[in-house]
């Protein structure tokens, strides 16, 4: 039985989460639709698809005039990620694994200890070392280089938070490291810089693009266009770097 002392919003909240589908340009878009304590409709496109989070008391047809008008970048975007190849690392001997922009070889010395070595360098342990008597399992692979990723990443980030902090003339912010799978960095009103461990996989140059980015916050708290001039005061090139960062995804 139907319990009739249930809110409005109560009721609205049993129906948050539903798989909808609508036709955009003669093609059916399947999409999950959140429904949220906020005042505008909000479109996100990942690998799971299209998601859209609308205000609670959204009609359907709203939600489907906004669809019809972001048509373009909706197909646009989902079609950009069709294309995209997830690789999964492989957690053995000899796998290659980015820093930087540049490839690096797990390989064992001599003395039997992990080691990470540019692909490029000639020099490094000869391939018949994976025949050694260590018995490495994936999982303790996994963990040399989460450690190997997170220390150089700590490394490299701080130098250059605080080469951009030096450049706006802030102080210099606490670091911390994040695994967000949405986000590259943030900033709080508090002055702490959050950066993606990730980031260290790509090139200096939008590694420097999303530290400014977030220093910049400590400038403007907004995304307005005082906000960007303070960007681009700093990093000229911020524009190429965002379209560099949204091709990766």
């Amino acid at each position: 039985m139907e319990n009739l002392f249930w809110s409005r919003t109560s009721r609205l909240k049993m129906l948050k989460n539903e798989a909808r589908s609508i036709t955009l340009t003669n093609r059916i878009i399947s999409y999950t639709l959140i429904r949220r304590n906020r005042k505008t409709v909000g479109l996100r496109i990942n690998r799971d698809g299209l998601t859209v989070r609308v205000p609670l008391q959204a009609t359907i047809s709203s939600i489907e005039r906004v669809l019809q008008s972001k048509a373009g970048w909706v197909i646009g975007n989902l079609d950009a990620w069709k294309e995209k190849k997830i690789i999964q690392p492989e957690w053995c001997l000899h796998s290659t694994f980015w820093l930087l922009g540049d490839p690096y070889r797990l390989t064992l010395t001599e003395s039997e200890k992990l080691r990470m070595v540019p692909q490029t360098n000639k020099a490094g342990p000869a391939q018949d070392m994976s025949s050694s008597l260590v018995a490495l399992t994936p999982d303790q692979i996994e963990q040399f280089v989460m450690a190997w990723y997170r220390k150089q990443a700590m490394m490299h980030m701080s130098e250059r938070v605080a080469f951009y902090a030096g450049k706006l003339g802030v102080p210099l912010p606490k670091l911390r490291l994040s695994s967000a799978r949405t986000r590259w960095g943030s900033c709080s009103s508090h002055g702490t810089v959050c950066l993606n461990w990730r980031l260290i996989q790509l090139p200096l140059a939008l590694v420097d693009y999303v530290v400014a980015h977030e220093l910049s916050h400590l400038v403007e708290m907004n995304h307005s266009a005082a906000f960007w001039k303070v960007v681009e005061r700093i990093y000229p090139d911020y524009r190429q770097a965002q379209m560099a960062l949204r091709k990766i995804g």
